[in-house]
Order: structure tokens, then sequence, then C-alpha cells
């Protein structure tokens, strides 16, 4: 009986490592197969403005040579900055804004004034972790169906907060007044619905909306506490 009870209890401990170790490997497995999808999403980003970026220079050599190369070198400090955070998957909300600027500086080359940007960032957001590469698509989204086909000067509106253990970003920009009913949503949105999705685990961290005449695109980022 004693050795029964023994053996029994040495058949349980083996199948309970046996166990603990098949939940752990899965576990394991499921974060590479995680990390592997966000790195392929990421990168999926460089690609479409590098390509879209060098149309542009390549128009402007014919029109404005001087444009052209200072396109060009602000091009260049922004993948400079890119492929040095590439393996990263955050990086500080006040990096990926300076990011951000670097990218709509090549634009309004591009643009000249034909758009402007009005920005209300608290404080207290800069030093929180987001993804890394956030917000390039969403201003990316912004200038593509806010200001490419627009006669008149258009405005986007970019306002950062902290509420709720959440950052809380809103990007907005002007919209036909008789939109299709996806217009104003490229892959760019598509991509970071996605991310955010895969990386923290919760399919209602972006929010879109159209209101008024503007096309406003809302994401929250959980914050992390060490």
């Amino acid at each position: 009986s004693i050795y029964l009870s023994i053996t029994s209890l040495n058949y349980l401990l083996i199948y309970y490592d046996r166990y603990t170790e098949k939940i752990k490997n899965e576990t394991e497995l499921k974060g590479l197969i995680t990390e592997a999808e966000l790195k392929q999403l990421k990168f999926q980003i460089n690609p479409h403005f590098i390509f879209n970026s060098l149309n542009s220079i390549a128009a402007l050599t014919t029109i404005d040579a001087d444009k052209a190369r200072e396109m060009t070198l602000k091009l260049s400090d922004f993948m400079r900055y890119t492929l040095s955070n590439n393996l990263k998957q955050e990086s500080s909300f006040a990096d990926e804004i300076n990011n951000v600027h670097k990218y709509l500086d090549i634009e309004k080359i591009r643009f000249g004034d034909k758009f402007e940007v009005v920005e209300n960032i608290s404080e207290n957001s800069l030093k929180i972790e987001v993804p890394n590469m956030v917000l390039q698509p969403l201003f990316e989204n912004a200038i593509k169906f806010g200001v490419y086909d627009s006669l008149e000067k258009s405005k986007i509106y970019f306002d950062a907060y902290v509420k709720n253990e959440y950052l809380n970003i809103s990007i907005s920009n002007n919209l036909e007044s008789t939109p299709t009913s996806n217009k104003g949503e490229g892959i760019g949105l598509i991509n970071i619905r996605d991310r955010l999705k895969l990386k923290y685990n919760d399919p209602n961290l972006i929010k879109i909306e159209k209101d008024s005449g503007r096309f406003i695109v809302k994401i929250f980022i959980p914050i992390t506490r060490n």
C-alpha cells in the first residue's frame, strides 16, 4: 500500500513536471510567434514610406533641384534614426514625436504651406514607452487623405494626454463632406490596429470617428509601471 502510494505520487510528480514544461514551451513559442508578427508588421511601414518619398524626390528633381536635395538629406536623417531603432519594439513617446517631426519636415518640402500641424501634448506623456514607429503611419494616413486632394490649407490636430492608466493619442485631419464609408482609412491604420492587438492582447485600442468634416483616429496605449 505504501509502495503503491509512493509510486503513484512519483507518477503524479512526473506528469506535473511534464505538464508544466509543456505549458512553458507553448507560452514561449506563442511569445516568439507574436514577436515575429510584431516585427513583420513594423517592417512593413518603412518600405511604404520610402517608396513614396523617393517618388516625391524624383518628381522634384525636374521642378526644384534644391528642394529635391533638401528632401533627400531629410529622408537620410529620418532613415538613420529609423534604422538605428529598427530592432526596438518600444521607444519613449518623446522620441516618437521627434521622429514624426522628421517625417513632417519631409512632407512640408513636398506640400509647402498646404498643411499645418497643431500639437497639444501633455508633459507627463513624454516619457511613456510606446510601440516603435506608432505615430508616423498615423500622420502619413492624415496627410494622404486630408492633404493630397485638398484645395485649401489643411489642419492636422495632434493631441496626447494621460488618463485612466492609458496614453490617449488623437490625430485628426480634414475630410470631404461626403466621404465614402472607408475614405480616410489606409494600410497604416490597419497595421497599427494589428500591432496594438498583438502587443497588448486587446482589440479595442484604436477608435476611428468621422465628425463635422474631420477624420479622427484615437489610440490608447496601456501604461506599464516599473
